[in-house]
């Protein structure tokens, strides 16, 4: 069973990636990278608050060393697979978490095996083992996301065909890689949840709260508050448990993600429900 999900891990990856970058049209995020003001302080909060975050939590709640690791790569995991659809719910900016998307997708072959060096989250003793997850993930990732986007820039109408064909798939993909991960790490995870359930749900909270309150802060735009809640709540799981089982070989650090799978999506159903009601999760 390990040997058939190290397989098929990176081959479903690598079509939820594809499907991501279907989604992204370079005219749409023009003017987001134009006027980078609230882009910039999204990826801080996403690249940098996210994984300080996990940290600190797992430092404070005193997490067993695989457990804390697979907290911190869910922090520095990109955005969630989901999260254009989710912000285009929760009636958020969709243009800046789109760009969100792509910045974090494309930097996450540096970032992830960045933010477990610099936290000590995993062995890493050498420039090859960093080179190896990066090689890695720009060959699962970060390709298949380009080759998506070039297809919706060039030809519009094949990549909203492909994408008709290939989401339905992409959905049934994406869960069937969370089950099998899922049934195999049934033991570690009934195992550490107690220890390990309280620092997740603090992890998808904390991410919403620093979110609405950087936004605030900076007075961003009530629709741009939304979008980088959602692109920070919402991490792409997948690549969380790519990296984990096919990249460094320990189950147990998938545990972390499959928890934060369930909560990220009962706290993003929360979004979307205040948002197209128009509450107050967002400053005036």
């Amino acid at each position: 069973m390990a040997e058939l999900l190290a397989k098929l891990l990176p081959i479903g990856l690598m079509l939820l990636m594809f499907v991501v970058g279907l989604r992204l049209e370079a005219r749409h995020l023009g003017a987001v990278f134009r006027n980078p003001r609230a882009l910039g302080i999204g990826l801080a909060v996403q690249l940098i608050g996210l994984p300080a975050l996990a940290v600190l939590l797992a430092v404070l709640l005193r997490l067993p060393a695989p457990m804390a690791a697979g907290l911190v790569l869910v922090a520095a995991a990109p955005g969630g697979v989901t999260s254009n659809y989710i912000a285009h719910l929760a009636r958020a900016d969709l243009a800046l978490s789109t760009a969100m998307t792509l910045v974090t997708t494309a930097l996450a072959s540096v970032t992830i095996p960045l933010v477990l060096s610099l936290a000590g989250a995993a062995e890493l003793p050498t420039a090859d083992g960093l080179a190896r997850i990066s090689g890695l993930m720009v060959g699962v990732a970060l390709v298949p996301m380009l080759l998506g986007m070039a297809l919706s820039t060039t030809a519009p109408g094949a990549a909203k065909t492909v994408i008709n064909g290939l989401e339905p798939a992409s959905r049934i993909v994406f869960i069937a890689m969370v089950v099998a991960t899922f049934i195999q790490n049934w033991g570690a995870m009934t195992a550490h949840f107690a220890s390990t359930g309280a620092a997740v749900v603090a992890l998808n909270l904390g991410a919403l709260a620093l979110a609405f309150g950087v936004g605030s802060l900076a007075r961003l735009r009530r629709t741009q508050v939304r979008a980088i809640m959602v692109e920070a709540s919402l991490q792409n799981v997948a690549v969380a448990l790519f990296v984990a089982g096919a990249v460094l070989h320990d189950p147990a650090m998938s545990v972390p993600a499959l928890i934060y799978a369930m909560v990220m999506n009962v706290t993003a159903l929360a979004q979307v429900l205040l948002g197209r009601a128009g509450a107050g999760m967002t400053p005036a």
